[in-house]
């Protein structure tokens, strides 16, 4: 019997599995990649066979069925439900056409059964957090989004050495504008300290320390375009420098 996942809150399109691996997580390189607070970058694996269909929860790693947390290898049911950092998941069969399985529980409970259908839009951009308190973490980025340390930031980074509104991030055709709000420690595009410019598919985006790489979903993986800040630069030739001025020193006083 062929199976499909189905998003109860509808956070992303219905899913029909197929013989193999199907992995669920932050990372975009995942199967259903998801983008929610929690959502760790592989979170878990569902594994379809002759056997059926079983959930692979790595070490570590919440994940609920029916309510309950369930932690390495288990055998999942049809209508068994995941639940994933606040994402619930339905496994439903592919030939059910009820209103639970076509529009998800939630819909239901809003009372749009007679409700077209919209297909989710996938994002043309993603930030992939590639270090610090983020690492790991992917977040769509679909409209104009705010970065900083205030509660109402889009992207909140609760660190000291982010600005409450430290940066904003718009997408712009096959770019995203990139605008420094102010910030102390800075925004910086491939290493290089900005206050308004574009960024495109790999380049890294940093917020003080907190980097993160800009993606297109369906765009392979490439390594971020990271340069040297330019204060990292500075001190080897200062040092030359001051040596070679002891040198000179040294040789007009003999």
């Amino acid at each position: 019997m062929a199976m499909k996942l189905v998003f109860q809150g509808g956070e992303g399109p219905q899913y029909t599995l197929h013989d193999g691996s199907c992995s669920i997580g932050s990372a975009l390189d995942n199967d259903i990649p998801l983008g929610q607070e929690g959502i760790e970058p592989l979170h878990c694996e569902l594994l379809v066979g002759s056997h059926g269909v079983r959930l692979h929860v790595p070490a570590g790693v919440r994940v609920l069925v029916n309510d309950r947390p369930v932690d390495g290898l288990i055998a999942l049911r049809e209508n068994d439900v995941l639940g994933l950092a606040g994402v619930r998941i339905r496994l439903v069969d592919v030939g059910d056409q009820s209103p639970r399985a076509l529009l998800g529980q939630a819909s239901i409970e809003r009372g749009e059964l007679n409700a077209t259908m919209v297909r989710p839009v996938i994002p043309k951009f993603a930030l992939r957090a590639v270090s610090g308190s983020m690492f790991g973490r992917s977040l769509p980025l679909q409209a104009s989004l705010t970065v900083g340390r205030a509660e109402e930031a889009g992207l909140r980074i609760p660190l000291d050495c982010i600005s409450r509104q430290h940066a904003r991030l718009t997408p712009a055709g096959n770019e995203v504008l990139v605008e420094d709000l102010g910030s102390a420690n800075g925004t910086w595009i491939n290493g290089k300290r900005i206050t308004r410019a574009s960024a495109a598919h790999g380049d890294e985006i940093s917020f003080d320390k907190e980097r993160f790489q800009l993606l297109v979903p369906g765009q392979p993986v490439v390594m971020p375009k990271r340069s040297r800040r330019v204060g990292s630069t500075r001190w080897p030739w200062l040092l030359a420098a001051l040596l070679a001025g002891a040198a000179l020193a040294t040789w007009l006083i003999l």
